[in-house]
């Protein structure tokens, strides 16, 4: 079960009964490569019947409360027996945790599949080399170390860690990080010869703070194909575990068959993910809010269109060195120029935030003539004189002369449904109206430009076509641009209740 380079699947099982774990195994068959059966979730707990219904090898788990489980800590003797009946009875791997105290089960399983794992709810503790030293003197086949991150720096000590132990004789070694800023920790075991990655059956179904479907495991990130060989990018911002972009760019690595992936980087803070960068060893990584400005003072250098915009949504690694370019540009550009000549065009740009920002400086370069609206008549005003075009409150659009409107603000979406930025009667037949929102991507505004004979751009064509720049710019090869397309709305699909 444990040979061979490759990181497999352990599909965590929290079902309630012999039965339904029973069922899941054989659903899951073809996704799974092993199944963790938390037997400390099962009220019916049949030993023989999960054998002889075993589909794929079977990790038997049985959690205490104190290590994050459901098995009564008072019950210490009633779990050691039931762990030492799952080792004479032959189930593959048998996890002990650490800290339980079971000499005589361990001792039983080392060498034949023994898991030793060690966990912690509350941080990612300065010891974690001393801990595995302990955990791997008692011959173990796996070392498994789980720590809650509570910052992304924590995420790069975990990699620093496990990067230190990699080709080592002894046991192979799992480390994990709980929680949102952990995730990347779930996809890149196999960077550091993790024998197996937890996952979840599904989402709403996680053993553990922070699993990631098995479907995505396997699918999106690839995850039985990463190797120290492969070459890891990523999305820095401080909420992107809902972003479309892992499923745009790692659906462009596997179409052009390049050994990389593409995972969320979530951050508290700049610093931090500075702290953490070393460790991270990335080649590349994407710039989300809110650090789109904040990332350049962190970089080697930048593009003077970047430097110009004050902000950076793309880094390159380059022979050490850290390179920072903004691709927001073509996001607006590349579609519209499928429509039209942007020069000349009198342009209205809904909006006063980054977006509208990066917007209005790729149009006045393209030589359009901008004007930015706002509510807030401040705000637009900053956006113009920090990109050179003309500024208005928003409720004078109704008389604004326009040939192409930009929305950048997120009415419409799902965090402000049912709406539209502008009036629907002002929008005439034959301009172009471009709605950043692409989820979902068909917008209020977008219907209501339809059925007023306007020519229509939605946030998908901008997302990939940002995304085209940045897969280019790291690579040096052509994007799939159809391929990250097809991504980015089945991912939207995938999401939709």
């Amino acid at each position: 079960m444990l040979e061979g380079g490759r990181t497999a699947i352990a599909v965590s099982l929290t079902e309630e009964t012999t039965a339904a774990v029973v069922a899941r195994m054989a659903a899951l068959a073809p996704l799974a490569d092993l199944f963790e059966v938390r037997a400390d979730f099962v009220r019916d707990l049949d030993l023989g019947a999960l054998l002889k219904a075993r589909t794929k090898p079977i990790l038997f788990t049985c959690r205490s409360e104190s290590e994050g489980g459901r098995f009564p800590d008072r019950d210490h003797a009633t779990r050691r027996r039931l762990l030492s009946e799952a080792v004479s009875r032959g189930f593959d791997l048998v996890d002990v945790e650490a800290r339980a105290g079971f000499a005589d089960v361990v001792a039983s399983k080392a060498g034949r599949g023994l898991v030793l794992s060690w966990h912690d709810f509350e941080e990612t503790p300065s010891d974690l080399d001393a801990i595995h030293a302990t955990m791997a003197s008692q011959r173990p086949d796996v070392v498994k170390v789980v720590v809650t991150a509570r910052s992304v720096a924590d995420l790069g000590r975990l990699f620093a860690f496990a990067a230190r132990h990699v080709g080592e004789p002894g046991p192979r070694l799992v480390a994990l990080a709980m929680g949102p800023l952990g995730t990347a920790s779930r996809i890149l075991g196999g960077r550091y010869g993790a024998p197996f990655t937890f996952a979840s059956p599904e989402n709403g179904r996680e053993a553990a703070p922070g699993q990631v479907p098995a479907a995505l495991l396997a699918g999106t990130y690839r995850v039985r194909s990463i190797s120290p060989a492969t070459r890891v990018y990523g999305l820095l911002g401080s909420d992107v575990l809902r972003s479309l972009s892992p499923a745009i760019q790692n659906r462009a690595f596997a179409e052009r068959g390049l050994d990389a992936v593409y995972v969320p980087l979530q951050a508290e803070s700049m610093d931090a993910f500075a702290q953490a960068l070393p460790a991270l060893d990335l080649a590349g990584f994407s710039v989300t809010r809110p650090y789109k400005g904040d990332v350049l003072r962190h970089l080697d250098s930048v593009t003077p269109h970047a430097a110009e915009a004050g902000s950076a949504n793309t880094v390159v690694a380059q022979d050490g060195r850290l390179v920072g370019l903004s691709t927001d540009g073509d996001g607006v550009l590349v579609p519209l120029r499928k429509r039209l000549d942007p020069a000349g065009r009198r342009v209205a740009i809904v909006g006063a935030g980054g977006a509208a920002r990066a917007a209005a400086f790729a149009l006045v370069r393209s030589g359009a003539r901008v004007t930015v609206l706002a509510r807030r008549a401040e705000q637009a005003a900053e956006v113009a004189a920090a990109t050179r075009c003309d500024a208005a409150p928003l409720d004078a659009f109704a008389s604004l002369e326009w040939d192409v409107l930009v929305h950048a603000t997120p009415v419409g979406s799902g965090a402000v449904p049912d709406a539209t930025p502008v009036p629907a009667e002002s929008l005439r037949r034959g301009a172009v109206v471009f709605d950043m929102v692409y989820e979902p991507r068909e917008t209020p505004l977008l219907r209501a430009a339809r059925s007023r004979g306007c020519v229509t751009i939605d946030g998908v064509e901008m997302l990939v076509a940002q995304a085209v720049g940045q897969f280019e710019a790291w690579t040096g090869a052509d994007a799939p641009v159809e391929a990250m397309t097809e991504a980015a709305c089945a991912a939207l699909a995938e999401a939709r209740p």
